[in-house]
């Protein structure tokens, strides 16, 4: 976090510059007179360029949140699927879905959603991932419970199979290129109006400037790191499956 905000205020400190150095080039004081035509269009424009960012923002918090309780959900559902395997009374079965899923959660974890982060997905956990089912077509009817939890198995890897692919798919969603673009240059905009907006006091201008700068510049670095929730300083981690198997550890 303190990167973030030591970029935004170098960002301030270069804007500060620019604005210096347009008043001396340009000799934007000059132009106070047209301030009132400037600070009509500042506002409107401030104001559709407001909420842009703001409905930017939005999104992909929005999204950020749904691919943390996706990686949750199917956390969380490694842990029934297993615990479900308990009821069959059956050593064999409940030891080979422990194993496939230890394999499959540790696959996860070791690659730490590297993948994910290229917006490309890890074939060799999808073949661990079948496994699973592997394990329930395994499953014989050998005792008066199996064939009650039986389809209770089918049921929660259907769920979980229906979670990992949503959780895929949202890992790998990202802002349109075009909106980003249409963010950003309207951005830079922004700057570039403050950096040469005509100002009697070239103190009060600084200040604006340097505000106006490090908020955006902080608001550029947000949605940069939301974006790609696997890579930056908000990026989530596979920690949600470390805890499913020091779960199922103990449940053993």
């Amino acid at each position: 976090m303190s990167i973030v905000i030591l970029k935004s205020t170098v960002a301030s400190i270069i804007a500060i510059l620019l604005t210096l150095l347009a008043r001396i080039l340009f000799h934007t004081q000059d132009f106070i007179v047209d301030v009132g035509g400037l600070g009509a269009f500042v506002t409107v424009f401030g104001t559709l360029y407001g909420i842009m960012a703001a409905f930017v923002v939005f999104e992909v918090w929005g999204q950020y949140n749904t691919t943390s309780e996706l990686i949750d959900s199917e956390a969380a559902g490694l842990e029934r699927m297993y615990r479900m395997t308990l009821y069959l009374n059956d050593k064999q079965v409940e030891k080979s879905m422990k194993a496939v899923i230890a394999k499959y959660a540790n696959l996860v974890i070791k690659g730490k959603f590297s993948k994910l982060g290229t917006a490309m997905r890890n074939p060799e956990t999808g073949k661990v991932f079948r496994e699973i089912f592997a394990v329930i077509r395994s499953i014989k009817f050998d005792d008066k419970r199996d064939p009650t939890v039986f389809p209770m198995l089918v049921e929660q890897g259907g769920k979980l199979s229906d979670t990992r692919v949503k959780r895929l798919n949202q890992s790998m969603t990202r802002l349109p290129r075009i909106l980003k673009m249409f963010f950003y240059s309207s951005s830079l905009f922004v700057l570039l109006t403050f950096l040469i907006m005509p100002f009697a006091q070239i103190g009060f201008q600084i200040f604006i400037t340097s505000v106006i700068t490090f908020l955006i510049f902080l608001t550029i670095q947000l949605v940069e790191d939301l974006d790609n929730p696997f890579i930056g300083h908000f990026n989530l981690t596979p920690e949600p499956f470390e805890r499913a198997l020091r779960h199922i550890e103990e449940d053993y």
